[in-house]
């Protein structure tokens, strides 16, 4: 017979168990811009330290108890500047956390509309040079050690859903990699280049909305909230945690 005192413990003991397991994945956690540390133009990550910096029409804004990056309508974007290339370079396995919410009105027709991008270079051509990026017009994972005619990637192949708030992961143990859209694995690949060889040295235009390509466009109208990068491949429970913020972030 199971009494309530044998399922009261197995509640603490799962809730421990998985508190320990968060706490142990948060020691991994290398990069945190929360947007709540904001003085001017800088904006400092609580976790490495680094200050970026609000570019063009980019700016903080204030939504209920959150702070979010507003990129703006025109050439807005957040330079995490070289310092966060540093942390890129030596990753082996790594997650990137991120939540974005697209206005319904915005466009994401035609190139660029990247949620973020780590670059040895401003634009990038078709045989130089490495970078690592995701753009939300096809949801497209991809890393190359050496211009876009050498990428390997995954990708959705439909633009993002607009008009609510998103949340997207991209895991990679090893050489799998996998991309994960509120909570569910929408793609994968088993031959992702590894950052740490892909990287000679580290990239040093490191952006949030803005593409490592001439001429394409900047992602617009859009808030984007709690950029993380952990140097371990989290579990799928904490990636699950992280995608129900959804809903708050959507409540505020």
């Amino acid at each position: 017979m199971i009494t309530m005192k044998r399922i009261l413990t197995a509640i603490f003991l799962f809730l421990v168990a998985n508190y320990g397991t968060a706490n142990a994945q948060e020691e991994n956690l290398r990069l945190q811009f929360n947007f709540e540390n904001v003085d001017g133009k800088n904006v400092t990550d609580p976790i490495s330290g680094i200050t970026a910096k609000l570019m063009s029409q980019a700016k903080v804004v204030e939504m209920g108890k959150y702070k979010v990056l507003d990129l703006g309508n025109g050439t807005g974007y957040l330079d995490m500047t070289k310092n966060a290339g540093t942390i890129v370079k030596d990753l082996e396995d790594f997650t990137i956390s991120v939540y974005y919410r697209i206005d319904s009105e915005a466009s994401l027709s035609g190139a660029g509309y990247f949620l973020w991008c780590f670059s040895r270079l401003t634009a990038n051509t078709e045989t130089s040079s490495a970078y690592m990026a995701y753009r939300l017009n096809a949801q497209r994972m991809a890393t190359s050690k050496a211009g876009w005619g050498s990428e390997v990637g995954m990708e959705v192949g439909s633009e993002s859903v607009k008009g609510r708030w998103m949340h997207v992961v991209y895991r990679q143990k090893g050489q799998n990699g996998e991309l994960f859209v509120d909570g569910k694995r929408l793609a994968q690949a088993s031959n992702m280049p590894i950052l740490k060889s892909t990287f000679a040295t580290a990239p040093i235009y490191n952006w949030i909305g803005r593409a490592p390509f001439n001429g394409d466009n900047y992602l617009k109208k859009t808030l984007v909230a709690d950029f993380r990068i952990y140097d371990v491949a989290i579990d799928y429970d904490r990636l699950a945690a992280l995608a129900s913020m959804t809903v708050d972030l959507e409540t505020d």
